[in-house]
């Protein structure tokens, strides 16, 4: 009788333990996934993340367009200098300081403004971040976006009066 009590309780304890291991097994694939999710995020937060590739000044050449319909329209807008900032997914985005010779309460128009692309193509930007209207003669730091591209910025231009 004592030897089946003893069996009966090595017999408990084995499955026991055997349900233990299996629950620590299940907790620890889950915080693999879940490590695994984190670095997946992480490592799309770091191709998100712009780059600084370089600065141009505003008067630095940029190739004519062949097409009058590449042109930036007609402003009174001049570029002061800028800086292109590009991230491994394509995203690119220029930092531009930008005069104003115009009258006051104007503000800079995607179609005023053209950045010169790797394949030879001149394209607008998608949206312009400006801290307001522009003064007369007030000179001011706008941020432009271009989407997503494999083509780098080479320049940016304006066309004046």
């Amino acid at each position: 009788m004592l030897l089946r009590n003893l069996c009966i309780l090595v017999l408990l304890f084995s499955s026991f333990s055997s349900f233990a291991i299996r629950n620590d097994d299940k907790v620890d694939l889950s915080n693999i996934e879940k490590s695994l999710q984190d670095l997946q995020e992480s490592q799309q937060q770091s191709q998100d993340s712009m780059h600084y590739v370089r600065s141009m000044d505003g008067s630095q050449y940029v190739p004519e367009p062949k097409s009058s319909r590449d042109n930036p329209a007609y402003s009174y807008f001049i570029l002061e200098s800028y800086e292109i900032y590009s991230s491994q997914s394509g995203k690119r985005m220029v930092q531009a300081t930008v005069t104003n010779h115009s009258g006051g309460g104007v503000i800079l128009k995607p179609s005023q403004i053209k950045a010169f692309f790797g394949n030879d193509k001149y394209i607008s930007p998608t949206r312009i971040d400006q801290d307001g209207r522009f003064a007369q003669d007030e000179t001011k730091s706008v941020t432009l976006y271009f989407g997503k591209t494999n083509e780098s910025i080479l320049g940016l231009m304006t066309r004046s009066y």
